[in-house]
């Protein structure tokens, strides 16, 4: 054989992306957010899926980040170094183009429609082996301050997509505070955290924000902060429920409740194509977060709607690891996940 002079060149090895959902009612500043990221010089190399809601919605079009009026469905790079791509239906055939300009980012960004709930997009990085490269981050809600307590006030106890939203959010942006009093600002702390006794709660001006709050936060790994254990119920039917424990768990029995409470003893299941949940006054788990000691080690669990994972975990130096459940949902009847998941926690 006679050496050609080339070798094989090989694949280069990139480390897997975080993923952040960011979600929010038309008007809160998702596009103030998302603006921000892709146009000022922040240092961090950002690919946004920015979701086209349709004609007419001014605040939704590309034309609104200033990226141009063109529509387009491919990759753009900005001049600050981040990517954005406009999509109108799948984000997954986004992404999948994507993952071919591995190396030209470290984030991950998408953005939902004001009405859609991000519970859907979270699950797919459970279920779809192609996008095994990504890994979501956290879920980023952004919410108008000005307006926050009114929206409540209106919806009178109904349980609404704003709640649900609220409840899947590891992160929320309240925006506007400029026009918000201190008091106001109080009174939307507690009902936020009357939802979600989970998430981490940033106040801001035309959504800027520190993008260390919201990128990289890891909210899904082992060094997430333990939640508080108190119980929360507001009007809206959305709370915060917290089973604690001490001693070894099984694994086999964590699995089995979780498929007996998430599959078959509540409403998780979507009332319509467009994958919208309806109020049917039925227990819904929307989020499960939790720490449990096994005997073969630590693991975490973690839900959205109807899919569930367990993985093991090891205890991050100087971390408060304690046992515990949250669930976050509507219509939470605490009696009924105790007698559930009593056998796994005894």
């Amino acid at each position: 054989l006679v050496p050609t002079g080339e070798e094989d060149e090989e694949e280069e090895e990139y480390p897997d992306i975080p993923v952040t959902i960011i979600t929010g009612y038309l008007g809160a500043g998702k596009t103030s957010l998302l603006t921000y990221i892709l146009n000022e010089q922040h240092g961090k190399r950002v690919a946004v899926i920015v979701n086209e809601y349709g004609e007419g919605e001014a605040a939704e079009q590309p034309g609104a980040l200033g990226v141009g009026d063109e529509k387009y469905e491919e990759w753009l790079e900005m001049t600050n170094g981040c990517l954005c791509c406009s999509i109108k239906s799948n984000a997954v055939l986004a992404l999948e183009k994507l993952m071919e300009k591995q190396g030209k980012f470290d984030y991950v960004l998408i953005e939902t429609t004001g009405l859609a709930d991000p519970g859907n997009i979270a699950q797919t990085f459970w279920l779809d082996e192609g996008l095994s490269k990504l890994y979501l981050d956290g879920i980023v809600t952004v919410c108008d301050g000005y307006n926050f307590l009114q929206t409540i006030q209106e919806a009178g106890g109904a349980v609404t997509e704003c709640a649900r939203q609220i409840a899947l959010a590891d992160v929320i942006m309240v925006n506007k505070q400029d026009l918000i009093s201190s008091s106001v600002r109080d009174k939307i702390s507690e009902e936020i955290a009357a939802m979600n006794t989970t998430c981490a709660i940033h106040y801001t001006t035309y959504s800027r924000v520190n993008l260390d709050s919201i990128l990289g936060i890891q909210a899904y790994s082992s060094t997430a902060d333990p939640p508080s254990s108190q119980d929360h119920v507001i009007g809206s039917g959305v709370s915060t429920v917290t089973l604690t424990t001490e001693g070894l768990v099984k694994r086999a029995d964590i699995e089995k409740a979780l498929e007996t409470l998430l599959w078959a003893d509540q409403d998780n299941e979507p009332d319509s194509e467009d994958h919208e949940l309806t109020d049917s006054g039925k227990m819904t788990i929307l989020r499960i977060k939790g720490k449990l000691e096994t005997s073969q080690g630590w693991v975490m669990v973690q839900g959205v709607r109807d899919i569930f994972e367990i993985s093991e975990i090891k205890p991050v130096q100087g971390s408060n690891f304690n046992q515990h459940l949250v669930f976050i949902g509507i219509h939470l009847d605490k009696q009924r996940l105790v007698n559930l998941t009593n056998m796994a926690l005894r």
